[in-house]
């Protein structure tokens, strides 16, 4: 056990590291570089570095660790924060006066939807068409639309968390890896909204939180298709595994309406 702890806590240790310390230090310095430059002397380096080596043995070495530590996390932290609100903003249903917004996005998303089906020569289904105004809340729906599409009303919601307890290790690894880089998208764009903020005091710090939010938001994308795709699949090769563990029997025609019913009251308790 003790070799088990210790090297779970390494690796613990790495990520916190990984995560948190060097984008944060990172941050520390834009922060160290926008009070002490400003806009007018926005590049001038090597007055900070000078200040840096003036300034270094006034101070104990304990002391700066610990500020740079401190500040370190708590940007972190503060990122994390933002990346969260965002990952709300892009799933999450607007409310309020952002409701006046997503209707005139979702509308607009609505009319290129129906032009590619146009173009494409085909007939879409009602329940395929764009419903949330963000792109990766619409694939999020879009995922529980197909499910319970093909499967006569199945609640994706009610049989994720069940089926995630009976899928082996395999299936989940794949998914759990996708799921993390969704997380570490959300968060660089947290990063990005943090150095707009920085921005304020030190231009610079503007086009590298224009760029941070553009490679997250673009990696966000990318792991919101790739998860989508994996839950979606996992559920099309397991979703015998649970019915069994329900006690139902598979009918030899396939999934029915009946046993999706079925299923979802079991799941609902009836609700």
């Amino acid at each position: 056990m003790n070799p088990f702890l210790s090297s779970l806590s390494g690796k613990l240790a790495e990520r916190w590291v990984a995560t948190l310390v060097l984008p944060g230090a990172l941050f520390v310095a834009a922060a160290v570089c926008a009070v002490r430059l400003g806009h007018r002397s926005a590049f001038d380096l090597v007055s900070v570095t000078g200040w840096i080596v003036r300034e270094a043995p006034r101070v104990p070495v304990a002391a700066t660790a610990v500020f740079v530590l401190a500040g370190a996390t708590a940007t972190a932290m503060a990122a994390q924060a933002v990346g969260s609100l965002a990952e709300a903003v892009w799933t999450r249903p607007w409310r309020g006066p952002a409701a006046w917004l997503a209707r005139g996005l979702v509308a607009v998303r609505g009319r290129l939807f129906d032009r590619a089906a146009a173009r494409a020569g085909v007939d879409p289904v009602a329940a395929y068409r764009p419903r949330h105004p963000a792109w990766i809340g619409e694939r999020f729906r879009l995922l529980n639309a197909r499910i319970a599409g093909q499967y006569h009303g199945l609640d994706l919601g009610l049989v994720w968390p069940r089926l995630w307890l009976l899928v082996p290790e395999t299936v989940r690894t794949p998914v759990q890896a996708a799921e993390s880089q969704f997380r570490s998208a959300t968060r660089l764009v947290g990063w990005g909204v943090l150095y707009l903020g920085l921005g304020i005091y030190w231009y610079p710090a503007v086009l590298a939180g224009i760029g941070t939010i553009a490679v997250g938001w673009s990696r966000a994308r990318s792991t919101t298709a790739t998860l989508t795709t994996l839950i979606e699949g996992t559920v099309d090769t397991h979703l015998d595994t649970i019915v069994t563990a329900l006690g139902h029997t598979m009918p030899a025609a396939g999934f029915t309406g009946d046993l999706a019913r079925r299923v979802n009251d079991r799941l609902a308790k009836g609700d």
